[in-house]
């Protein structure tokens, strides 16, 4: 951090192409396209990035657009515009309040979703918080999950001490407003976790501890050691203690 701290700051207003390099503090409200890889304290992106490198900051922040090609390593990154990285995401805190695809994985600790996420590989992280929309193609591993469903999202397996999946009761201005990814519901194959709290769900298997399939659940089969709960909106092929 402190040898970070004497390097030079990169400041594009305009136009610029650059090959990458080492800075302190890395500032786009311009154009900018990135040949190689940056490695800087901060980055901040108000206007549009295009780069074809791995980004290694403390923090990263998009407003504006932005396209890696490459990783993403930072302490902290947060998108409040529209960012596609076509590679890998590490960082203990991940906030999305625009759109982010990732066409690879994520590895964290906190992930906070308030826009929408699409990412193609897994995601691994000790609390995945989600009052938006995500579509994760490969397995999510997280200690808690805690998904207000105001559209339509899906992972293909999910595992975790404490799963809690419930429909938004009233829909943000913002969602509403949208009208985009069809009716609040939630599509696993594989759902398993000690707590398992399930709204407006569709899955094949559940599999856990103490488990409540609420109303609009359509579960295949359900496989418990403790309690279960059924409500009566809910329907459940079958079930079994283990």
């Amino acid at each position: 951090m402190e040898e970070r701290n004497k390097r030079n700051d990169l400041n594009v207003a305009g136009i610029s192409q650059t090959a990458g390099g080492n800075f302190h503090r890395v500032s786009i409200d311009g154009m900018a396209k990135v040949n190689g890889n940056l490695d800087c304290t901060s980055m901040e992106v108000n206007g549009t990035l295009k780069m074809h490198g791995a980004l290694n900051s403390e923090s990263a922040t998009i407003n504006g657009m932005c396209t890696l090609n490459g990783p993403l390593t930072s302490s902290r990154v947060r998108v409040d515009g529209l960012t596609t990285i076509n590679g890998d995401i590490h960082s203990p805190d991940l906030e999305v309040n625009g759109k982010c695809t990732v066409r690879g994985r994520v590895d964290g600790e906190r992930i906070d979703i308030g826009g929408v996420i699409d990412v193609d590989g897994d995601v691994q992280c000790e609390s995945l918080n989600v009052q938006g929309n995500i579509k994760i193609s490969g397995f999510l591993n997280a200690g808690t999950v805690e998904i207000r469903l105001h559209t339509s999202s899906s992972a293909k397996e999910i595992g975790g001490e404490r799963i809690d999946i419930r429909r938004k009761e009233q829909q943000s201005g913002f969602w509403k407003s949208i009208g985009l990814g069809g009716t609040p519901s939630f599509k696993a194959s594989l759902i398993e976790g000690d707590e398992i709290v399930l709204e407006d769900t569709e899955a094949d298997i559940v599999r856990g501890s103490n488990i409540h399939i609420g109303r609009g659940c359509n579960i295949r089969l359900v496989e418990y050691s403790g309690e279960l709960e059924v409500d009566q909106d809910a329907k459940v092929g079958s079930s079994q203690r283990i």
